[in-house]
């Protein structure tokens, strides 16, 4: 038996298998699972982004999965101030954690806290944009985008367009992360 209380990671990609290690792992070791995938956090994306069932939720407690909705933003911060509260009363607790996910500077910003800039309560909202990155009020985006990034299928819309189509939104949602990705890394862009 352990006589410390381990946080376990387990990192890899869609479909090798970790939701049914981590459930193992919890099973055995008194554990509860972390979720550090940054798409399964938004609710109704449960196919498109291979989240744990139901079924596999009961047989060991799951944190951080659907609690974001697919409008609103979800970054490596907020997922660090989530995450780190549920470690410390798991381990408070003497129960492992488990922090499952492909996301890895999800990972990072648990396991190195200096990668990622402390919470200072700021909030851009996508109307406080305008195309080049100024601040300009509610009329900055076109209705088709608006209708865009609050449907609860746009990841499915995303998987299907061509990055550079994708790209275009993102210049006009967020100018300053646009202006830091090439326009055909349709991974990052879609984050």
């Amino acid at each position: 038996m352990l006589r410390k209380v381990p946080l376990i990671v387990i990192l890899g990609s869609t479909g090798t298998g970790k939701t049914k290690l981590s459930i193992e792992l919890a099973r055995r070791f008194n554990a509860e699972i972390i979720s550090a995938d940054s798409m399964q956090v938004y609710k109704g994306l449960s196919i498109a982004t291979a989240k744990a069932t139901n079924d596999e939720q009961m047989q060991a407690p799951h944190h951080l999965l659907d609690v974001a909705t697919p409008h609103e933003p979800f970054t490596v911060t907020h997922f660090r101030d989530k995450a780190l509260p549920i470690i410390d009363n798991l381990l408070q607790r003497s129960k492992s954690p488990i922090i499952v996910g492909g996301t890895n500077y999800y990972i990072e910003s648990i396991l190195w806290h200096n990668l990622v800039a402390p919470s200072i309560g700021y909030k851009r909202k996508i109307d406080d944009y305008d195309n080049d990155g100024n601040s300009d009020g509610d009329e900055c985006l076109s209705q088709e985008i608006r209708d865009f990034v609050s449907d609860s299928a746009m990841v499915e819309k995303m998987l299907d367009m061509e990055s550079t189509k994708l790209y275009e939104y993102l210049k006009l949602i967020d100018p300053l992360t646009a202006k830091r990705l090439h326009p055909n890394n349709k991974r990052k862009i879609m984050r």
